[in-house]
């Protein structure tokens, strides 16, 4: 009995050892202006949380190795903005961001209630590229934009996928918004 209880937490304790992520999260928060209401005076303040998270994975070819190396993996990058814009001590507004590469360049993924808001930078400037519903199934969005018009879910590697018609070539074709790596 003994040798079986020292087995099972020998082995609950190399599934932790595998399944390790390295999160880097810091919290910025500035504010944004003074505010002259009724007399009263209170500042609005603008809170950024951002979390860069990390899986940590093992060179498979070392498996049988005791100090194994780590090869790369992606880092996943999500910012919280909450905004408050009145005296009491709540925040009002709160939008989370990820971020996703495609084709090269960085797009930001805005969360907002169900849907996503999908931009991408134009000379220092957040520009809207789509937009995704969240269909009723809440597994897949519908998404609406400039390059894509099609369905969008997210894969077990949380990669972005789009599903659309090529207008040119009349194919159904997909586009992948990889997870950013830093």
């Amino acid at each position: 009995m003994k040798n079986l209880i020292v087995g099972l937490l020998f082995i609950a304790g190399i599934m932790t050892v595998n399944a390790q992520t390295e999160v880097i999260k810091t919290t910025e928060v500035k504010k944004a202006k003074k505010v002259n209401e009724k007399g009263e005076t209170y500042d609005t303040k603008v809170k950024v949380v951002t979390t860069k998270e990390k899986k940590v994975k093992f060179d498979p070819k070392q498996k049988h190795q005791l100090n194994q190396g780590v090869i790369e993996t992606p880092v996943a990058v999500e910012k919280t903005i909450m905004v408050d814009n009145d005296k009491d001590p709540f925040y009002d507004s709160k939008t989370k961001v990820n971020y996703f590469k495609y084709k090269g360049k960085q797009y930001g993924f805005l969360i907002d209630q169900k849907d996503l808001l999908i931009t991408r930078k134009v000379n220092n400037e957040d520009v809207t590229s789509a937009r995704a519903y969240r269909s009723i199934n809440n597994d897949f969005y519908v998404v609406q934009g400039d390059e894509f018009n099609g369905v969008g879910y997210f894969n077990k590697y949380g990669d972005f996928i789009i599903e659309y018609r090529n207008k040119e070539t009349n194919k159904l074709e997909y586009a992948i918004f990889e997870t950013v790596k830093m």
